[in-house]
């Protein structure tokens, strides 16, 4: 038998020069300013990983809450809806007993499931691969480039309008060339959270946080939740707002009285009629940024809703 051989290819003219030490220094430099970065896998770049990985903390203000309520009484179980990559459910879950997170945009999925290996103990989590919505179905779910956060499903459930699916990720217009798509699944709020409500039951769970930022489905998602919660399981949910016509007791009636709104607010270090020059010189001396529970009786519902059921 005759064995035929390949033709052999030269190999190609090669010449690579690169700086040693201007890129010794550059990793030095970022090891410093990221020392404070969780133990996660981040996506580069990526609009709501850049902060993480210099100050340590994703949205500090949600997180102090999330680890208060955690501390004072409501520690029995955590649902991260909209999950992502883990930012707030890795590292506050370590103080629940159980945690739930929804992250249906599938490479997100990839990188959450691994972030919650390293930061969670086995038995403590469920990553649920789908979104919830008001029945169940498969949807295109539209990612900003920049800004996988942001990734929203565009049809008839979702309460904004392309004004501020837009605004929301800092472009003038919905453009294609802005997104890409990809297909998820979506399953009915109210049955899927009938069910999680029924394991922590038996568990004797019943007092917990649930944190929802779904981009524009947080009216169908508190409908379904609202419908399956046992008279005897009381939550605090934190929910994002960029809609300014939200009416918010629309959201509070379908809870039958059970439910009082507050905003969680955070309060710069100056007051509005401070010249620009002393608002710059209170962020270059690191003044802190104080986070309080608001009534915010008759105002703009815009930004972070706390609701209490009980």
């Amino acid at each position: 038998m005759t064995v035929s051989q390949s033709k052999s290819l030269p190999l190609p003219s090669f010449h690579h020069r690169h700086g040693v030490f201007d890129e010794h220094v550059k990793g030095r430099l970022l090891q410093i300013l990221t020392r404070k970065s969780p133990r996660l896998f981040f996506r580069a770049r990526d609009l709501i990983s850049t902060m993480p990985q210099v100050s340590g903390t994703h949205e500090p203000a949600i997180t102090a809450l999330i680890d208060a309520l955690a501390q004072g009484g409501w520690g029995d179980f955590l649902f991260d809806i909209g999950a992502n990559i883990g930012l707030s459910s890795c590292p506050g879950g370590k103080r629940f007993k159980a945690v739930h997170m929804y992250e249906p945009n599938p490479l997100c999925a990839n990188i959450l499931e691994v972030n919650a290996a390293i930061a969670l103990d086995a038995g403590q989590y469920v990553v649920h691969r789908f979104g919830l919505g008001d029945t169940d179905k498969q949807v295109p779910l539209t990612i900003p480039r920049d800004n996988w956060g942001g990734a929203f499903i565009r049809d008839e459930g979702n309460a904004y309008d392309a004004d501020v699916l837009a605004r929301k990720d800092g472009f003038a217009r919905v453009e294609s060339s802005n997104y890409f798509n990809v297909d998820i699944a979506v399953r009915n709020a109210e049955a899927e959270m009938r069910e999680r409500f029924s394991e922590l039951s038996v568990r004797g769970l019943r007092r917990g946080v649930i944190k929802i930022d779904v981009e524009g489905y947080e009216p169908v998602v508190l409908r379904g939740i609202a419908r399956a919660l046992p008279a005897d399981v009381h939550v605090v949910i934190v929910f994002e707002s960029w809609d300014a016509r939200l009416k918010i007791q629309d959201i509070l009636d379908v809870f039958g009285g059970r439910a009082t709104a507050s905003k969680l607010v955070e309060k710069m270090p100056w007051k509005a009629s401070w010249p620009r020059w002393m608002k710059w010189l209170q962020l270059a001396r690191n003044a802190p940024v104080t986070a309080v529970l608001d009534a915010n009786e008759g105002g703009d519902w815009r930004g972070d809703v706390v609701l209490r059921v009980e």
